[in-house]
């Protein structure tokens, strides 16, 4: 890498982290991209060359802390932890995912989702959930084409499911205070145990 290369590197760098501690601190929609690019000391409009939005900022942010989800389980773990705890496993990465961000910043990135006028950010989110959910969708396949869940199983249908019930419970954390982030860990893993016993072959157990 070339010196232009690397101080274009280390400019994007910089701009991501000054805009994740002004997210964290000031909240998503308190945060104006001037105020990014002064706790960045870039001028506006290099800043713009970088990101058009603050909107692909936080996209890059997501998209940065959102890598370790998407790490498939190594063959060791898909022959020998149980159904269970393989789906405990990656679902605890979501939760880290979740549970890195404050409880404010997810409720008001789960209302800008919904927001008019917010495609950016919500294209960007959902193309996120997507690439979460086709990777729980090749672990249960994995786990259906090894006899270790029900034939009938349908890879995608759990996988909506699996993921439904985790962000259920991290919406319900970020707008209900008394909702602890245990709490919120063991409402999950009693609803997965739950569903991971109706998938299961019959002669098999948890």
């Amino acid at each position: 890498m070339g010196l232009r290369e690397r101080r274009k590197k280390d400019t994007r760098e910089s701009i991501i982290l000054s805009a994740r501690q002004r997210f964290f601190s000031c909240g998503y929609k308190e945060t104006s991209m001037g105020e990014i690019a002064e706790s960045s000391d870039v001028a506006v409009g290099t800043l713009y060359n970088y990101f058009k939005s603050k909107g692909e900022i936080m996209l890059a942010i997501a998209n940065e802390d959102s890598s370790d989800i998407l790490t498939p389980p190594g063959n060791s773990d898909m022959d020998t932890l149980s159904v269970e705890d393989l789906v405990w496993q990656f679902t605890e990465k979501l939760i880290d995912f979740f549970s890195s961000y404050p409880r404010e910043l997810i409720k008001e990135l789960i209302g800008v989702f919904w927001e008019a006028g917010q495609e950016k950010l919500s294209d960007g989110l959902a193309s996120i959930d997507i690439r979460i959910m086709n990777q729980i969708t090749e672990m249960i396949t994995t786990l259906r084409r090894n006899g270790r869940i029900k034939k009938e199983t349908e890879p995608q249908i759990v996988a909506l499911a699996l993921y439904g019930m985790a962000t259920t419970a991290v919406m319900w954390y970020s707008v209900d205070p008394q909702m602890t982030l245990a709490k919120t860990r063991e409402t999950i893993a009693a609803m997965i145990g739950h569903f991971c016993r109706g998938i299961l072959p019959e002669e098999k157990e948890i």
